[in-house]
């Protein structure tokens, strides 16, 4: 299959691609490769190369940076992926977007669906809802990837606290959601490559947490004995509100692809073992 992913800067990006290179012809782009804030260069390119789907992974994703620099934000998250679905809406070409639990205000007591309502509380989550709109807006076949806390890439945030191992962790978070091992998302893209059920599915591992004992959790894995002061929600080290719940149901994937993501548990014991120590 031919298949083009943008955003090739980012780790998550790179994951994708390296996971399914030896399978399919794929094409891949940087920012600077492919600028999705020029709309013509995006229409050439896309259908130059006519590929049988795109997996529209390039983002803005750092929420203090998104807060700071709000017309950044837009200009990335929903004016570039306006021009990677322009293209695709004309030749017909299946996309899948990279999107996030933050679309979910965090206000409700249990998981979320995918048909819940979305009112993000930050600019990060503002301009990826605002990209999901436009995608259905204007294609007819795409899969939108609402994902929790992604680990298991070269850059994220299990290896960021690895790293950081001997530094004192200050922690202000109550958040509760849904980690998402890399390799399980693109097990799922790798159906969803086959497949024509098109729409938005909730992406996350199973057994919702708090950020903070999934960071004890992790020191726990890794046999570290380590305080970690955890300071009340009114201390915010942080400008971009978080929200306080976005668990994910997990239904609706596995009703329509037959995939049951592991524990995060498991995969996070998997993923230090085979990497980190």
């Amino acid at each position: 299959m031919k298949i083009l992913i943008t955003g090739l800067e980012n780790s998550l990006a790179k994951y994708i691609y390296c996971y399914f290179k030896n399978e399919h012809n794929i094409y891949v782009f940087n920012n600077e490769t492919l600028d999705s804030s020029d709309k013509n260069l995006c229409f050439n390119v896309i259908t130059n190369i006519k590929p049988q789907i795109v997996i529209h992974c390039e983002t803005m994703d750092n929420m203090e940076s998104c807060e700071k620099n709000e017309s950044s934000a837009y200009k990335v998250n929903t004016i570039g992926t306006l021009n990677i679905a322009y293209p695709c809406s004309i030749l017909n070409i299946p996309i899948i977007y990279l999107s996030t639990s933050y679309v979910y205000s965090g206000e409700k007591n249990s998981s979320y669906f995918e048909t819940d309502d979305c009112k993000p509380v930050n600019i990060y989550g503002k301009t990826k809802l605002s990209g999901e709109r436009l995608i259905r807006t204007l294609c007819k076949k795409y899969f939108i990837l609402r994902c929790g806390w992604i680990f298991g890439t070269e850059n994220c945030f299990v290896r960021k606290i690895i790293k950081n191992m001997n530094v004192p962790i200050l922690f202000c978070s109550t958040e509760i959601g849904n980690p998402t091992y890399a390799e399980d998302l693109c097990i799922l893209i790798k159906e969803m490559l086959q497949s024509n059920l098109y729409g938005i599915y909730n992406c996350g591992n199973d057994n919702a947490i708090n950020k903070t004992v999934f960071v004890k959790e992790l020191m726990n894995f890794c046999k570290v004995k380590k305080n970690i002061l955890e300071l009340p929600r009114s201390i915010n080290l942080s400008i971009a509100p978080r929200p306080k719940n976005c668990s994910l149901n997990m239904s609706l994937i596995k009703n329509c692809f037959n995939v049951n993501f592991p524990f995060w548990e498991d995969r996070l014991k998997e993923y230090i073992s085979n990497n980190l120590l």
